[in-house]
């Protein structure tokens, strides 16, 4: 396997990194204080090389692979949590179920826009009586030319104003079909729902179709082949949350050696302290095993092998190390690194939402399993 990079990525990797701390983090300190996303955030973003980094160059993009654009999103994965999840729903996620199932027309209508950042979008499958496969329970009924989409979806993340493009799941005659809406759209209600420990900015709603009109022409792939649409993105987002885990664990690896080499108790460094020295040491170590385990996953998808396994095991284990890193670097810098005088704090509570990100420890160790036991 060979994880080299051109040297152009690793140019633009360390420029991303000088770009979230001297610029993207304090654009985004409003993010905390008023859990809006701020103007001049977006405009940055979009004025940056920021979107598109994956899309293909025939659509306006610039076309990189996953081995290619992961260690940049790791450094992204420094910044602010909203930063974080911009850069991974739109460079890794929502514009490649309509590269993989579109028909030509729905490729020329979005990718050039996605790649720009002119829209951007959601995916609502996810349902508070079901769960994100064949239980759900929104319906579409054909009429004419369209479908009347009826249904109710939670835990869906989206920036209203920015947010353009919606993925819908509903059930047809022919079983679950992708739809896609453009927003705004008569019938499609947004309602926000309870604040989030972390990973602020951004909210959760609730996103209701009420006899919501859709042109046939808006059909994705299929119809039935809904659930390969919704599933299709999860393998790799996998590997895009490990990634994000990693970059956010190395950056509370080095929060608490900025700390240790600072912090003076009874007349020496912390960082010269065994007990310091040794959990720095298994923080290091753990971080690197992740991230070549995620990019073995990331390089085998470029490969075009089948990755659910790698997938399920680098977002398993990096998100393991993140929560024991969190753990370690805030009892490093003790009482003073849960108060909101020190970043780590913050960090702290965003780590805590890749509990949930493209499904738990449990989804992924049944994953997992099922591989290794040949069920």
């Amino acid at each position: 396997m060979d994880f080299s990079l051109p040297d152009e990525i690793i140019k633009y990797k360390n420029e991303a990194r000088e770009w979230v701390e001297n610029v993207l983090d304090p654009l985004s300190k409003p993010l905390e204080e008023d859990e809006k996303l701020p103007d001049e955030l977006v405009a940055e973003l979009k004025k940056g090389r920021f979107f598109g980094l994956t899309i293909p160059q025939e659509y306006g993009g610039q076309g990189w692979s996953a081995v290619e654009w992961f260690p940049v999103l790791e450094e992204l994965a420094k910044a602010y949590a909203t930063v974080r999840l911009i850069a991974h729903t739109m460079n890794g996620l929502f514009w490649r179920p309509i590269l993989h199932f579109g028909t030509e027309d729905q490729k020329k209508k979005y990718l050039p826009k996605l790649a720009s950042g002119e829209i951007w979008a959601a995916n609502s499958l996810t349902e508070p009586e079901a769960g994100t496969g064949k239980d759900i329970n929104s319906k579409a009924q054909k009429d004419g030319d369209d479908y009347i989409l009826n249904g109710h979806k939670w835990l869906i993340t989206l920036f209203p104003g920015y947010t353009k493009l919606i993925y819908a799941f509903a059930a047809t005659a022919e079983g679950i079909t992708s739809f896609l809406i453009d927003l705004p759209c008569d019938g499609l209600v947004l309602k926000p729902m309870e604040k989030m420990m972390g990973c602020v900015g951004p909210r959760h709603y609730n996103v209701i179709y009420k006899n919501c009109r859709v042109p046939a022409a808006n059909i994705l792939g299929d119809k039935g082949q809904g659930l390969e649409v919704a599933f299709g993105m999860l393998h790799l987002s996998r590997v895009s949350i490990a990634f994000c885990c990693v970059g956010l664990a190395q950056r509370m690896l080095d929060l608490a050696i900025d700390y240790a080499k600072q912090r003076t108790t009874f007349g020496k460094l912390l960082a010269k302290r065994q007990a310091i020295q040794n959990n720095i040491a298994q923080m290091g170590t753990e971080i690197q095993a992740a991230r070549l385990l995620a990019f073995e996953a990331a390089w085998k998808f470029d490969q075009g092998m089948d990755i659910v396994k790698e997938a399920a095991m680098s977002k398993l284990f990096a998100e393991q190390v993140l929560t024991r890193v969190s753990e370690m670097a805030l009892r490093i810098h003790g009482g003073i690194g849960y108060t909101k005088a020190y970043p780590l704090e913050r960090h702290f509570r965003d780590a805590r939402s890749y509990h949930f990100e493209e499904g738990t420890e449990e989804i992924q160790k049944l994953l997992i399993s099922r591989y290794l036991l040949g069920g």
